[in-house]
Protein backbone atom coordinates (compact mmCIF):
# COMPACT_ATOMS: atom_id res chain seq x y z
CA UNK A 1 0.00 0.00 0.00
CA UNK A 2 1.49 3.61 -0.87
CA UNK A 3 0.70 6.61 0.85
CA UNK A 4 0.34 10.59 -0.72
CA UNK A 5 3.41 12.03 0.08
CA UNK A 6 3.91 16.05 -0.04
CA UNK A 7 5.11 15.75 -3.12
CA UNK A 8 2.14 14.48 -4.43
CA UNK A 9 0.13 17.52 -2.65
CA UNK A 10 2.53 20.36 -4.36
CA UNK A 11 1.50 18.09 -7.54
CA UNK A 12 -2.39 18.76 -6.86
CA UNK A 13 -1.54 22.53 -5.64
CA UNK A 14 -0.08 22.93 -9.21
CA UNK A 15 -2.70 21.71 -10.97
CA UNK A 16 -5.43 23.24 -9.00
CA UNK A 17 -4.38 26.49 -10.79
CA UNK A 18 -5.48 24.81 -13.99
CA UNK A 19 -9.03 23.69 -12.40
CA UNK A 20 -10.93 26.36 -14.55
CA UNK A 21 -9.31 25.00 -17.96
CA UNK A 22 -11.86 22.98 -18.95
CA UNK A 23 -15.07 24.72 -17.56
CA UNK A 24 -18.49 23.79 -18.76
CA UNK A 25 -21.99 24.12 -18.42
CA UNK A 26 -22.59 20.34 -17.56
CA UNK A 27 -20.16 19.71 -15.12
CA UNK A 28 -18.97 22.93 -14.11
CA UNK A 29 -15.34 22.51 -12.94
CA UNK A 30 -15.87 18.58 -12.62
CA UNK A 31 -13.07 18.31 -15.24
CA UNK A 32 -10.77 20.38 -14.02
CA UNK A 33 -11.21 18.76 -10.93
CA UNK A 34 -10.55 15.12 -11.95
CA UNK A 35 -7.71 16.88 -13.50
CA UNK A 36 -6.24 18.21 -10.34
CA UNK A 37 -6.99 14.85 -8.54
CA UNK A 38 -4.54 12.51 -11.33
CA UNK A 39 -1.64 12.58 -8.70
CA UNK A 40 -3.94 10.74 -6.06
CA UNK A 41 -5.12 8.18 -8.99
CA UNK A 42 -0.97 7.98 -9.88
CA UNK A 43 0.52 7.62 -6.02
CA UNK A 44 -2.36 5.02 -4.48
CA UNK A 45 -2.17 1.38 -5.58
CA UNK A 46 -5.08 1.30 -7.90
CA UNK A 47 -6.24 -1.50 -10.03
CA UNK A 48 -7.23 -0.84 -13.59
CA UNK A 49 -11.09 -1.33 -12.68
CA UNK A 50 -10.60 0.77 -9.93
CA UNK A 51 -8.53 3.35 -11.76
CA UNK A 52 -12.01 3.70 -14.40
CA UNK A 53 -14.27 4.16 -11.16
CA UNK A 54 -12.09 6.92 -9.91
CA UNK A 55 -11.92 8.71 -12.68
CA UNK A 56 -15.90 8.02 -12.71
CA UNK A 57 -16.42 9.71 -9.30
CA UNK A 58 -13.94 12.94 -9.98
CA UNK A 59 -15.55 13.80 -13.47
CA UNK A 60 -19.02 14.29 -12.68
CA UNK A 61 -20.44 17.51 -11.47
CA UNK A 62 -18.79 19.89 -9.35
CA UNK A 63 -18.71 23.35 -8.39
CA UNK A 64 -16.70 26.09 -5.51
CA UNK A 65 -15.09 29.30 -5.92
CA UNK A 66 -12.04 28.19 -7.83
CA UNK A 67 -9.42 29.22 -5.10
CA UNK A 68 -11.14 27.41 -2.67
CA UNK A 69 -11.36 24.11 -4.45
CA UNK A 70 -7.84 23.15 -2.69
CA UNK A 71 -9.88 22.41 0.32
CA UNK A 72 -12.29 19.50 -1.41
CA UNK A 73 -9.21 18.36 -3.26
CA UNK A 74 -7.11 17.84 -0.18
CA UNK A 75 -9.96 16.28 1.39
CA UNK A 76 -10.82 14.10 -1.14
CA UNK A 77 -6.94 12.91 -1.36
CA UNK A 78 -7.64 11.69 2.09
CA UNK A 79 -10.60 9.65 1.52
CA UNK A 80 -9.42 7.65 -1.19
CA UNK A 81 -6.20 7.20 0.81
CA UNK A 82 -8.05 5.75 3.50
CA UNK A 83 -10.96 4.00 1.10
CA UNK A 84 -8.25 1.97 -0.39
CA UNK A 85 -6.41 1.08 2.94
CA UNK A 86 -9.71 0.18 5.00
CA UNK A 87 -11.14 -1.64 1.98
CA UNK A 88 -14.10 -0.04 1.89
CA UNK A 89 -16.91 -1.40 0.08
CA UNK A 90 -18.86 1.74 -1.14
CA UNK A 91 -17.03 4.84 -2.03
CA UNK A 92 -20.77 6.65 -2.61
CA UNK A 93 -19.87 8.67 0.91
CA UNK A 94 -17.11 10.02 -1.41
CA UNK A 95 -19.09 11.47 -3.67
CA UNK A 96 -21.45 12.73 -1.69
CA UNK A 97 -18.82 14.31 0.77
CA UNK A 98 -17.94 16.29 -2.63
CA UNK A 99 -21.75 17.76 -3.32
CA UNK A 100 -22.06 19.06 0.84
CA UNK A 101 -18.85 21.46 -0.11
CA UNK A 102 -20.28 22.69 -3.33
CA UNK A 103 -22.43 25.18 -0.89
CA UNK A 104 -19.58 26.33 1.33
CA UNK A 105 -16.79 26.73 -0.80
CA UNK A 106 -18.13 28.80 -3.42
CA UNK A 107 -20.46 31.07 -1.02
CA UNK A 108 -17.29 31.54 1.05
CA UNK A 109 -15.00 32.15 -1.51
CA UNK A 110 -17.05 34.60 -3.47
CA UNK A 111 -17.61 36.28 -0.26
CA UNK A 112 -13.83 36.83 0.58
CA UNK A 113 -12.41 37.68 -3.15
CA UNK A 114 -15.11 38.78 -5.51
CA UNK A 115 -16.50 41.30 -2.45
CA UNK A 116 -13.79 42.24 -0.34
CA UNK A 117 -10.47 41.42 -1.27
CA UNK A 118 -11.24 42.00 -5.39
CA UNK A 119 -12.14 45.33 -5.17
CA UNK A 120 -9.99 46.22 -2.13
CA UNK A 121 -6.96 45.45 -4.17
CA UNK A 122 -8.07 47.37 -6.47
CA UNK A 123 -9.26 50.37 -5.03
CA UNK A 124 -5.69 50.40 -3.51
CA UNK A 125 -3.87 50.18 -7.04
CA UNK A 126 -6.37 53.05 -8.07
CA UNK A 127 -4.76 55.41 -5.12
CA UNK A 128 -1.48 54.52 -6.04
CA UNK A 129 -1.68 54.95 -9.43
CA UNK A 130 -3.28 58.35 -9.40
CA UNK A 131 0.53 58.86 -6.99
CA UNK A 132 3.15 56.51 -8.55
CA UNK A 133 1.89 55.62 -12.13
CA UNK A 134 2.43 52.16 -13.44
CA UNK A 135 3.69 51.16 -10.02
CA UNK A 136 0.44 50.38 -8.76
CA UNK A 137 0.05 47.08 -11.13
CA UNK A 138 2.53 45.09 -9.62
CA UNK A 139 1.45 46.03 -6.05
CA UNK A 140 -2.06 45.33 -7.17
CA UNK A 141 -1.06 41.95 -8.43
CA UNK A 142 1.00 41.26 -5.14
CA UNK A 143 -1.86 42.05 -3.30
CA UNK A 144 -4.48 40.19 -4.92
CA UNK A 145 -2.17 36.98 -5.68
CA UNK A 146 -0.81 36.28 -2.32
CA UNK A 147 -4.45 35.74 -0.61
CA UNK A 148 -5.50 33.47 -3.20
CA UNK A 149 -2.01 31.66 -3.65
CA UNK A 150 -1.79 30.84 0.33
CA UNK A 151 -5.60 29.63 0.33
CA UNK A 152 -5.19 27.11 -2.59
CA UNK A 153 -1.84 25.44 -0.98
CA UNK A 154 -3.72 25.52 2.49
CA UNK A 155 -6.75 24.01 0.96
CA UNK A 156 -4.63 21.27 0.05
CA UNK A 157 -2.28 20.51 3.10
CA UNK A 158 -5.36 21.14 5.99
CA UNK A 159 -7.68 19.23 3.81
CA UNK A 160 -5.31 16.08 3.34
CA UNK A 161 -4.61 16.33 7.24
CA UNK A 162 -8.14 16.77 7.98
CA UNK A 163 -10.63 14.19 5.52
CA UNK A 164 -14.39 14.79 6.55
CA UNK A 165 -12.76 16.82 9.58
CA UNK A 166 -12.43 19.82 7.34
CA UNK A 167 -15.91 20.64 6.77
CA UNK A 168 -15.60 22.53 10.42
CA UNK A 169 -12.96 24.48 8.89
CA UNK A 170 -14.90 26.29 6.03
CA UNK A 171 -17.77 27.30 7.96
CA UNK A 172 -18.70 31.20 7.62
CA UNK A 173 -18.12 31.50 11.24
CA UNK A 174 -14.58 30.70 10.56
CA UNK A 175 -14.03 33.36 8.26
CA UNK A 176 -15.95 36.20 10.30
CA UNK A 177 -12.97 37.82 11.03
CA UNK A 178 -11.28 37.85 7.86
CA UNK A 179 -14.58 39.08 6.41
CA UNK A 180 -14.39 42.53 8.48
CA UNK A 181 -10.62 42.79 7.76
CA UNK A 182 -10.75 42.92 4.23
CA UNK A 183 -14.25 44.80 4.25
CA UNK A 184 -12.19 47.23 6.15
CA UNK A 185 -9.25 47.39 4.14
CA UNK A 186 -11.38 48.05 1.07
CA UNK A 187 -13.16 50.99 3.28
CA UNK A 188 -9.57 52.60 3.94
CA UNK A 189 -9.10 52.05 -0.07
CA UNK A 190 -11.95 54.02 -0.80
CA UNK A 191 -11.28 56.49 1.53
CA UNK A 192 -7.49 57.19 0.05
CA UNK A 193 -9.47 57.40 -3.19
CA UNK A 194 -12.05 59.38 -2.73
CA UNK A 195 -9.78 62.05 -0.67
CA UNK A 196 -7.17 62.23 -3.76
CA UNK A 197 -10.20 62.69 -6.03
CA UNK A 198 -11.58 65.37 -3.39
CA UNK A 199 -7.98 67.34 -3.60
CA UNK A 200 -7.92 66.57 -7.54
CA UNK A 201 -11.15 68.40 -8.47
CA UNK A 202 -10.41 71.30 -5.30
CA UNK A 203 -7.20 72.06 -7.56
CA UNK A 204 -9.06 72.59 -10.67
CA UNK A 205 -11.49 74.94 -9.27
CA UNK A 206 -14.49 75.60 -6.36
CA UNK A 207 -17.24 74.42 -9.43
CA UNK A 208 -15.20 71.08 -9.79
CA UNK A 209 -15.45 70.86 -5.70
CA UNK A 210 -19.16 71.76 -5.44
CA UNK A 211 -20.11 69.28 -7.80
CA UNK A 212 -18.08 66.21 -6.28
CA UNK A 213 -18.88 66.99 -2.63
CA UNK A 214 -22.91 67.59 -3.29
CA UNK A 215 -22.66 64.26 -5.46
CA UNK A 216 -21.31 62.56 -2.70
CA UNK A 217 -23.36 63.90 -0.13
CA UNK A 218 -26.72 63.14 -1.79
CA UNK A 219 -25.41 59.11 -2.19
CA UNK A 220 -25.09 59.00 0.94
CA UNK A 221 -28.12 60.28 2.17
CA UNK A 222 -29.81 58.21 -0.45
CA UNK A 223 -27.93 55.10 1.21
CA UNK A 224 -28.67 55.77 4.55
CA UNK A 225 -32.43 56.08 3.38
CA UNK A 226 -32.39 52.33 3.10
CA UNK A 227 -32.32 53.04 -0.52
CA UNK A 228 -30.54 50.32 -2.34
CA UNK A 229 -26.59 51.65 -3.81
CA UNK A 230 -27.58 51.36 -7.28
CA UNK A 231 -30.44 53.73 -6.52
CA UNK A 232 -27.69 55.97 -4.62
CA UNK A 233 -25.42 55.64 -8.05
CA UNK A 234 -28.24 56.37 -10.28
CA UNK A 235 -29.13 59.80 -8.16
CA UNK A 236 -25.59 61.46 -7.65
CA UNK A 237 -25.17 60.19 -11.50
CA UNK A 238 -28.04 62.21 -12.76
CA UNK A 239 -26.99 65.05 -9.92
CA UNK A 240 -23.83 65.24 -10.92
CA UNK A 241 -24.24 65.77 -14.82
CA UNK A 242 -26.74 67.96 -14.26
CA UNK A 243 -25.40 70.23 -11.82
CA UNK A 244 -22.00 70.00 -14.24
CA UNK A 245 -24.16 71.49 -17.24
CA UNK A 246 -25.12 74.69 -15.34
CA UNK A 247 -21.79 75.51 -13.55
CA UNK A 248 -19.40 74.41 -16.07
CA UNK A 249 -20.57 75.13 -19.27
Amino acid sequence: MKYLRRIDLLKIFARCFLIQGSWNYQSLLGLGFCYAAIPILKRLSFSDEEKVKFNQRHIQFFNSHPYFAGYCLGAIAKLEEDALKKEWVDERSIALFKERLVGPLGAIGDRLFWTNIKPGAAGFAVFLGMLVGWLAIPVFLIIYNVPHIYLRAKGVFLGYKKGFDIVSDISERKFSKVYNLTFMAGGIATGLCLGLALFSQFQKGHEYLAVFVVSGMIAFVANVLKKSINLALVIASIFSISLGFLLLR
